[in-house]
């Protein structure tokens, strides 16, 4: 794990007891600091014996910060008690990120890469995992992909610590700067936590205001938000695109990743060869390890093979079997139209399933990414918004995502693709959108074994 001795002697709350709470909690221990930890469910609390303090009537005079898991609320719907409370006694609000930064100059000499943005983080960091280490160097990556950053252990000299940082990571923190920062897009999300489109991109945006002078910014600029950024940031700023050819930047051009970063067009190879990164969306992200692999210094050629070599992200377009002629694809981590709209236009013949809880007030703008789609099976509690907003004209509505996908292998034939791609979250049957995606590949496994 990470320690940061200048916690030592500090008495430091925690709230929210999670995998990134959990892992502050045993990293501030291990610096030395005095830890008072809380959850509302009792389940987590255990998690932390030992550790416990009730912070709701704890006295926060006593504490010198009070480090909050992602999910806290801190102004949208309505800030959190212990936010209003850590605010009435002038206690500093920090994010586990924060507890990283000052674990910096203690260790072995490093590099740190962050990705944020709307869609594509958690492929766009896997994938700079993955190129850093088929290229021979070391890699750690955590952060909302999954493993707290505190959790990681140190790297060896020249390594390259890689994050995938969400909104709400980026609402928290106070001073953590990255080497290098990566901005693929945004778009309209979230916005019950941050209230506004503005104030979910100043969320964003602040990855890059807080990088020093001489730090590198990684920006997608096929959205006007992406652009207005990167006009921002000056010469620092390493433009990418999956849709326009740039004078300066890494873009796809016919299937062709070109590297123009010094100005000069230079074909690398054809992104279409890579089986992992398929659709426009996935041109982007590879544009973008791409620049981030040339700040590191890695060869062109090794990158590149790197991309080849990407074996994919589990729940994110994972074609998980074909059976009897009909591919099956969970991408279960499409919790939003957008993303749900990047798998449509990647595959034909369509059969999708989607629905779930519903974090946005209309799905109509998704009628324009049906061309491919045969039939909708609509579930959970937003399958009556998505229908009346969408009114496929082959549609059955479900209650189950059994249900739904029964439905769909029943009308698939060969040379079909039956699609889960929610666009919405997943809390209406299940704890996230990985138990979602693992409940689709077990139905998955069950049909391919009931087939042979």
């Amino acid at each position: 794990m990470i320690k940061a001795s200048a916690y030592k002697g500090k008495t430091v709350g925690v709230f929210g007891l999670a995998r990134t709470g959990m892992a502050a909690v045993n990293a501030l221990a291990a610096s030395g600091a005095k830890v008072a930890a809380w959850d509302d469910s009792a389940e987590r609390r255990a998690d932390a014996a030992g550790y416990t303090t009730n912070l709701y009537t704890a006295d926060f005079a006593n504490l010198d910060a009070l480090l909050l898991a992602p999910g806290v609320p801190l102004t949208h719907p309505k800030p959190h008690a212990l936010v209003k409370k850590a605010h009435r006694s002038e206690t500093p609000l920090i994010s586990d990120l924060d507890v990283f930064e000052e674990a910096r100059a203690e260790l072995p000499k490093h590099k740190l890469v962050a990705i944020t943005g709307t869609n594509g983080k958690s492929t766009t960091t896997s994938l700079i995992g993955h190129m850093i280490d088929a290229c021979g160097g070391r890699s750690a990556v955590g952060g909302n992909i999954g493993t707290g950053v505190l959790s990681l252990d140190p790297l060896p000299k020249n390594g390259v610590f890689v994050f995938e940082l969400s909104s709400f990571q980026l609402d928290l923190t106070r001073n953590f700067c990255a080497d290098i920062a990566v901005l693929l897009n945004v778009t309209p999300d979230h916005l019950d936590r941050h209230g506004n489109f503005k104030n979910y991109l100043d969320a964003k945006n602040s990855l890059f205001e807080k990088q020093k002078d001489d730090a590198v910014a990684v920006v997608g600029v096929d959205d006007q938000n992406g652009r207005d950024l990167a006009a921002r940031l000056g010469d620092r700023v390493i433009r990418i695109s999956a849709e326009t050819e740039l004078e300066k930047g890494v873009y796809v051009s016919g299937g062709l990743l070109i590297d123009a970063i010094d100005g000069e067009a230079k074909p690398v190879g054809d992104v279409r060869a890579a089986k992992a990164l398929q659709g426009t969306h996935n041109r982007q992200n590879a544009t973008a390890a791409f620049a981030v692999g040339s700040s590191l210094g890695l060869p062109s050629q090794a990158i590149f093979e790197a991309l080849l070599s990407f074996p994919g992200l589990e729940h994110r377009q994972e074609i998980v079997a074909t059976i009897d002629g009909v591919r099956f694809v969970n991408d279960s981590k499409a919790t939003n139209s957008d993303a749900a709209a990047r798998a449509l236009s990647s595959f034909d013949n369509l059969h999708w399933i989607a629905g779930g809880r519903s974090k946005e007030s209309s799905f109509s703008h998704l009628g324009s990414a049906l061309g491919s789609v045969k039939a909708c099976y609509f579930m959970g509690e937003a399958a009556g918004q998505l229908a009346g907003d969408l009114k496929p004209q082959h549609l059955s509505i479900h209650e189950t995502l059994a249900q739904a996908f029964t439905g769909a292998v029943m009308a698939a034939s060969p040379g079909d693709t039956v699609l889960l791609s929610p666009a919405c979250t997943a809390f209406d049957q299940f704890g996230d959108f990985e138990a979602r995606g693992k409940a689709f590949k077990r139905m998955v496994s069950v049909l391919a074994g009931s087939r042979t």
